[in-house]
């Protein structure tokens, strides 16, 4: 069965980041979009990952996206759900650690929470109730929590997500939602994309009074618990580089985890030539591809501000 993030249906879900082009060599989609300041254009892998099944033949895929003249291709690989490191690299692929990854892994085991979750989560079961829910169901309020978590955190770009997104995933083979209630009212929901055991954190969301409530933490629980058919749950990582133990973040989705996973950055340079002329100002950044990273003046601008 295909894995959820590698439908069509679901990349063209994405299109406020790029138009759909299948790659079959990897089972999947990848995304294109138009290069800054030019004509030419390049390829990333689907939100939140993308999935190479471990016999991807992930040369013939860079070989087509080259073929379509693009500059170059950039994915986020889960550690789970990808070809051996060493196959993409002869490949011709540059791999790397991205962020880390918190998760809970059965086999090793339940999770003990810590004081604090353990005081959250008594809070939140008295003041909310839980549930899985049918995110067909409840689009709108869904629609409506994410749309408040956009203006509080003031996010756009990859997580403005159009409308036919919510619509695709509340059709997607595969997703479990878990929500809070508070007299009725959806004041939390956390999405999750399942496939072959594995259950991958897709977003989540809460209204003020779920903040106030501390709902995430019941409904995150009871993910755990309603998901005992999936041999790991994977809740993502903090944000920015999302390795900051100072981060709330970090330190929420930690407290749900028994382990912790890398991800990965896999990018390919398709086109050198061009590559090089559309980086030119941008060299020494770890941004990939360099040419949509900021320039070495807005670099040092940012530093001595």
């Amino acid at each position: 069965m295909t894995h959820p993030y590698a439908g069509e249906a679901y990349a063209r879900s994405l299109a406020h980041i790029g138009v759909p082009l299948a790659v079959p060599e990897w089972g999947g989609h990848v995304l294109v979009r138009r290069t800054p300041c030019g004509s030419r254009e390049d390829a990333m892998g689907p939100y939140p990952l993308a999935v190479l099944e471990g016999d991807a033949d992930v040369g013939a895929g860079l070989a087509r996206l080259k073929a379509a003249g693009l500059v170059s291709v950039v994915l986020v690989l889960d550690d789970r759900q990808r070809p051996a490191l060493s196959a993409m690299e002869s490949a011709g692929a540059a791999v790397r650690r991205f962020k880390s990854h918190f998760v809970h892994d059965r086999s090793l085991g339940p999770v003990t929470y810590g004081k604090h979750h353990r005081y959250e989560l008594r809070r939140a079961l008295a003041r909310t109730v839980v549930s899985e829910i049918s995110l067909a169901d409840h689009l709108p309020d869904w629609e409506a929590l994410y749309g408040e978590l956009t203006t509080r955190h003031g996010l756009g770009g990859l997580h403005d997500f159009p409308q036919a997104h919510h619509e695709t995933l509340a059709g997607l083979p595969g997703l479990r939602t878990f929500g809070a209630f508070v007299e009725g009212r959806l004041v939390s929901a956390h999405l999750f994309v399942t496939h072959d055991g594995h259950a991958m954190s897709h977003l989540a969301a809460s209204a003020p009074e779920g903040y106030q409530t501390g709902a995430a933490y019941a409904v995150n629980d009871l993910a755990l618990t309603e998901l005992a058919d999936c041999a790991v749950v994977n809740f993502g990582g903090g944000a920015g580089t999302g390795d900051d133990p100072a981060d709330g973040l970090v330190r929420f989705k930690k407290g749900f985890s028994n382990c912790l996973e890398p991800s990965y950055l896999f990018s390919a340079i398709l086109d050198p030539e061009a590559y090089a002329a559309l980086s030119a100002g941008r060299a020494g950044t770890a941004f990939f591809p360099a040419y949509r990273g900021p320039r070495q003046q807005e670099r040092a601008d940012e530093h001595q501000g």
